[in-house]
């Protein structure tokens, strides 16, 4: 039966501004990017020689034949000739491409955006070297910041040692395939559990049909049962980290893991992936997000599974590097979707140790900040990075996924599963699937993109709030970003026994035209249907039309038949058809099922 994915072009006015309204005339002021210490603090963590420096926005400094050029009279030629091994654009993308983003952002969103050419990145001659080279050129006037290059990781909770999970026991992979462990994915599931994917999945576009998820982050399993369909070699960028790899392919089987009965089920299990690796360098993350961006375009996600340190205390999100803060806030303001984890530190992100990193008063790169809760508990994980900056919040503990085999390792590396995955690793991809099922219902409802910020804004204020602890966000609730879309919905109500009656609702605007269809199956594939969406149901058995009256609510109901035999079996799936009679195109509802008690 052709189940319809319904979308509904409801959405207000307020949550799709006109493109007028998204250029304005002059442009905000550009958001500062960290001050210059008075003295570089080399902390154990920077353990190379890699430095990152910032020219002064419209300075127009860049390289020729290795030297900069534009920088007569500074006496940074004379300073890096003793103590630099080399210096090169730190984001290995064409400047062309570079300074193409820069404008296209900046018209897109309003903001001044920095120029992402003037980021360099020095190799230094003895690690010795770092703070004084740092503190030299930040005392030039040209210079807008120097730092030491951090270092990175995966933002995991504290590791459990392998195969020490108290569920785990290594089994021979059955016969027809890895065991179905869908059942223990609990996030999917209704609030205040879970984000309540396994609602939205029945609207049109929920699924991440047409929308490509870039991962950034080490390394993945890419040829994993669960999540090869969509990542097989889909490298994009640096040359993949080694394989196999547990964290990449634990996140992608939240977000992507295939629906066919084994394995788990991801959230938006039809999007498109493409995977980028930072190969566990903390100056490769601004060209890992760049290749990533590259990759993508207006509408589509960048995920970055990774939690940084330096001098205040780690981990932190990676965006208090200035040159990860200025490529993310790029990608936003380009239209694309960034999700990023908060960090597993404990850390207040208000502290004045991040000197206003993390306020939005003073920059906002657009992304949404996930932090994490203590499993199904809507209480902050111990671990998880907290304060104003955080968006959302998803699960940190025990979650149900690919990789690692604490749960189930019977086929070897490409068939192992977790009940274990943790911290805001866990909880980013859980944040990013709901943010794509509302995502492609908006595509699908309004034909057009929902803007990063209002998608933040939406997930925010639509999601169950956390209960108590520093602030993490709501958990997002699918149903209620949904119901705040405003898109037409079908519910079956009444005496649903045998013999009794049914009621088909359909939730709509005053006057759109609709056409509720009825089905006794569920198609085995999916098509098209412009300008609806796709549609799920498979031959039509009962179908009804009409306009949708004042009121927004539209009721038919009809006799059930009175065969015992059918107790407790769903008769069929209806969805329905709204034309809208104010706005562009139309959409389906949710499929719904007629199940007798």
């Amino acid at each position: 039966m052709k189940v319809s994915y319904l979308l509904l072009p409801l959405l207000c006015a307020s949550l799709a501004p006109s493109l007028a309204a998204q250029q304005p005339s002059t442009l905000q002021e550009l958001a500062p990017l960290r001050a210059k210490p008075a003295a570089t603090a080399v902390h154990p963590v920077y353990h190379g020689t890699t430095m990152i420096v910032k020219f002064r926005h419209d300075s127009g400094v860049h390289l020729e034949d290795g030297r900069f050029a534009h920088v007569n009279g500074t006496g940074i030629h004379e300073l890096l000739s003793e103590v630099a091994l080399k210096q090169e654009r730190l984001i290995d993308l064409p400047a062309e491409t570079l300074a193409d983003w820069r404008r296209s952002g900046e018209q897109r969103s309003g903001q001044r955006l920095h120029d992402l050419n003037l980021f360099f990145r020095i190799e230094l001659k003895s690690r010795a070297l770092m703070g004084s080279t740092c503190d030299q050129l930040n005392a030039l006037e040209i210079v807008e910041i120097a730092y030491p290059a951090g270092t990175v990781e995966d933002p995991t909770a504290p590791p459990i040692a392998p195969y020490a999970h108290p569920s785990f026991a290594p089994q021979p992979p059955p016969l027809l395939g890895s065991p179905d462990f869908s059942g223990s994915q609990d996030y999917r599931e209704a609030a205040p559990l879970g984000i309540d994917a396994d609602y939205g999945q029945w609207f049109s576009g929920s699924r991440g049909e047409g929308i490509l998820i870039a991962d950034v982050e080490t390394g993945w399993t890419d040829d994993h049962e669960d999540i090869a369909h969509a990542a097989l070699n889909n490298f994009v960028g640096l040359t993949p980290a080694p394989y196999p790899w547990d964290h990449g392919t634990a996140v992608l089987g939240e977000l992507v893991g295939e629906d066919n009965g084994i394995g788990v089920h991801g959230i938006v299990p039809e999007a498109d992936v493409v995977m980028s690796s930072h190969l566990g360098s903390s100056s490769n993350i601004p060209t890992a997000i760049a290749n990533a961006v590259n990759a993508a375009n207006p509408g589509d996600v960048v995920v970055l599974e990774v939690q940084c340190y330096g001098t205040p205390p780690g981990p932190f999100p990676c965006e208090y590097d200035p040159a990860t803060f200025a490529t993310v806030q790029t990608a936003t303001a380009n239209g694309i979707h960034v999700f990023a984890a908060a960090g597993n530190g404990s850390n207040n992100l208000d502290s004045t140790a991040y000197g206003g990193a993390f306020d939005r008063n003073v920059r906002d790169s657009g992304a949404v900040m996930v932090g994490a809760s203590d499993g199904a508990v809507l209480v902050p994980a111990w671990f998880s990075n907290y304060g104003t900056r955080l968006d959302a919040h998803g699960w940190g503990q025990d979650v149900t996924t690919a990789g690692y085999g604490y749960l189930y390792s019977g086929g070897g590396v490409t068939s192992e599963y977790t009940d274990s995955f943790s911290g805001t690793s866990s909880a980013t991809p859980i944040v990013t699937g709901a943010g794509m099922m509302v995502m492609g219902i908006h595509r699908e409802a309004l034909g057009s993109e929902i803007a990063p910020l209002t998608l933040r804004s939406l997930l925010t204020a639509s999601g169950t709030p956390q209960t108590s602890g520093g602030q993490i966000g709501p958990r997002p609730d699918v149903r209620g970003a949904i119901a705040s879309l405003g898109v037409p919905t079908l519910t079956f109500s009444g005496n649903l026994v045998p013999g009794g009656s049914v009621d088909v609702t359909l939730s709509a605007n005053p006057n759109d035209v609709y056409t509720l269809q009825f089905s006794r199956s569920l198609a085995n594939g999916s098509s098209y249907v412009a300008p609806f969406g796709y549609l799920y149901l498979g031959p039509i058995a009962r179908s009804a039309s009409g306009v949708v009256p004042a009121g927004g609510v539209q009721t038919i109901s009809f006799g059930l038949p009175s065969n015992p035999a059918l107790s407790g079996r769903t008769l069929g799936y209806g969805v329905g058809e709204v034309t809208y009679a104010a706005a562009i195109g139309g959409a389906y509802t949710n499929v719904a099922a007629l199940t007798l008690n």
